[in-house]
């Protein structure tokens, strides 16, 4: 019956995937700053009900009005429906180069103009980083994974220090978010899915980059701090369960 389950949340996901992708790719062409709205958001909310997850989430009225940077931690692939889901505003991120090529997903990204930085989440040339810390400044707000690749246990790994550089050069805004139980529902590197499970979404109160240092002092500081909250909220949410 899991398997079963399992193969019929493969097929309904994968159908709303390639639905709303091309969507998708119809409002990047003709009205880009709807993405969101007309196609991000629904995609997120059909493939989080076809794999039967439930979201309990608090916190949204710690996010800003105008640009920020979204960091959250990264357990499983169900994370990037999660925040697409609920986040309720406009928003770009940053993700590695191959996803580009991913179907679907990959093509809406980079007709939309998100950023695509290396695989080990550095940003490479010093124009390129100029470029979007010019961009995150002007809006819309971005959402990035610091870990930088899913952590198979849930521990936080390591964070890279790109998306830290970015945050502290551009002095908007960081709203950590945890995303927790989506390795429960989908392990790393299987197609099984345990269905009917709840994935929980804290939105912690923004971190005012202005008051750290900036470049890669601010950004070493800041990445410890938003590392400290992200621990402190983790161990809130395992103390409930």
């Amino acid at each position: 019956m899991k398997k079963t389950r399992s193969i019929l949340a493969i097929i309904l996901s994968s159908f709303f995937t390639a639905f709303w992708g091309c969507v998708g790719i119809v409002v990047s062409l003709l009205a880009s700053r709807h993405l969101i709205k007309c196609s991000v958001r629904p995609w997120g909310k059909t493939v989080l009900w076809s794999c039967g997850v439930r979201l309990d989430v608090e916190g949204a009225e710690n996010l800003p009005d105008g640009p920020s940077i979204v960091m959250f931690n990264h357990q499983s692939s169900l994370d990037i429906p999660v925040f697409s889901a609920v986040l309720p505003f406009e928003w770009k991120a940053v993700m590695k180069n191959e996803v580009a090529s991913i179907p679907f997903i990959g093509w809406v990204c980079k007709l939309s103009g998100h950023y695509f930085v290396a695989r080990d989440g550095s940003v490479g040339d010093t124009n390129k980083v100029r470029e979007i810390i010019r961009k995150i400044r002007k809006g819309p707000s971005v959402v990035i994974a610091p870990e930088g690749t899913r952590s198979e246990d849930g521990a936080l790994l390591p964070f890279k220090q790109g998306g830290f550089l970015m945050a502290s050069l551009s002095r908007v805004p960081v709203v950590p978010m945890i995303i927790w139980g989506g390795k429960d529902v989908r392990k790393k590197g299987s197609y099984e899915l345990n269905t009917y499970r709840d994935i929980v979404v804290r939105i912690l109160p923004p971190i005012d980059t202005a008051s750290f240092p900036k470049g890669k002092e601010g950004g070493e500081k800041l990445e410890g701090v938003v590392r400290e909250e992200m621990l402190r909220e983790i161990e809130k949410i395992l103390s409930k369960r």
